[in-house]
């Protein structure tokens, strides 16, 4: 393994091992919905550094394979273009720049 990958492993883990234990220390609400929500909540600086990049580049894979899978999509079930279209590209798209921080 080479000496940045190794780098770059150490300081993904360190900073997941740091967001992990900084989430307990959110304010705690009583209310049904806010424990609700709580479960479901993403820590904001792990979202913003760490997911959004991610989902960055996972939109780009996704609309590649859709350029792949189109033509073949175009030919056989014209009519079914858009489920594709919308797993590789729209939701990945959609959580990387429209869905609010720290809600996934």
């Amino acid at each position: 393994m080479s000496r940045l990958l190794r780098s770059l492993v150490v300081a993904f883990v360190t900073s997941s091992l740091i967001l992990a234990h900084a989430a307990p220390a959110l304010a705690y609400d009583t209310s049904v919905n806010a424990m609700e929500e709580q479960e479901h909540a993403v820590p904001v600086l792990f979202d913003a550094l760490v997911l959004r990049p991610v989902g960055m580049i996972v939109t780009g894979i996704g609309a590649t394979l859709f350029c792949v899978v189109a033509p073949i999509m175009a030919i056989t079930r014209p009519t079914d273009i858009g489920k594709p279209f919308r797993a590789l590209v729209i939701r990945p798209f959609r959580y990387t720049w429209v869905d609010p921080l720290g809600t996934h």
